[in-house]
């Protein structure tokens, strides 16, 4: 009988030891899921100011766009001066004065066009960038819900057993 009753003591602190080890290890799962909570809350406040900055530079991109439309048009309207000018009088200073402007003009509007591709290719960069940051952010929520539903039926669990 005396075995019996050592052996029940025996089974009641192995289980207490066991039940303390696992309330151990969920807080420390609870520990970890509130940093990557926060983690994931720090990087979607970070997403939240590039599509800031991408909606600034989009605003810029429209801009350079309508400055590169008003520039052509410009250019044509020369063009047609030039031509309309050519065609009536034999005046070839006035002709190589116009053409070295329109050259020029042409010149500046080659390197504005190069300009906005360059922003148009960095602002899809940062659209691609911004959406796999949220497909991460996506499938890290999922995951610390999956988390949550282990430890709340862990400490179901452990009140069930205790």
């Amino acid at each position: 009988m005396a075995q019996t009753t050592e052996s029940k003591d025996d089974d009641f602190w192995d289980r207490e030891a066991l039940l303390a080890q696992r309330e151990n290890t969920l807080f420390a799962i609870e520990e970890e899921l509130r940093t990557r909570e926060e983690v994931l809350l720090e990087r979607e406040g970070a997403l939240g100011e590039l599509d800031k900055e991408h909606a600034a530079r989009e605003e810029l991109l429209v801009d350079r766009e309508l400055t590169l439309r008003e520039t052509e048009a410009l250019l044509d309207a020369r063009e047609r001066v030039l031509k309309t000018t050519q065609n009536q009088t034999g005046a070839n200073a006035l002709l190589v004065s116009q053409t070295a402007s329109l050259n020029q003009t042409q010149a500046q509007l080659d390197e504005r066009e190069a300009n906005l591709k360059t922003s148009e290719a960095t602002l899809k960069e940062r659209e691609a960038f911004i959406e796999k940051s949220e497909n991460t952010i996506f499938e890290k929520g999922q995951q610390l819900q999956e988390w949550e539903a282990e430890l709340a039926h862990l400490q179901d669990e452990l009140k069930q057993r205790g």
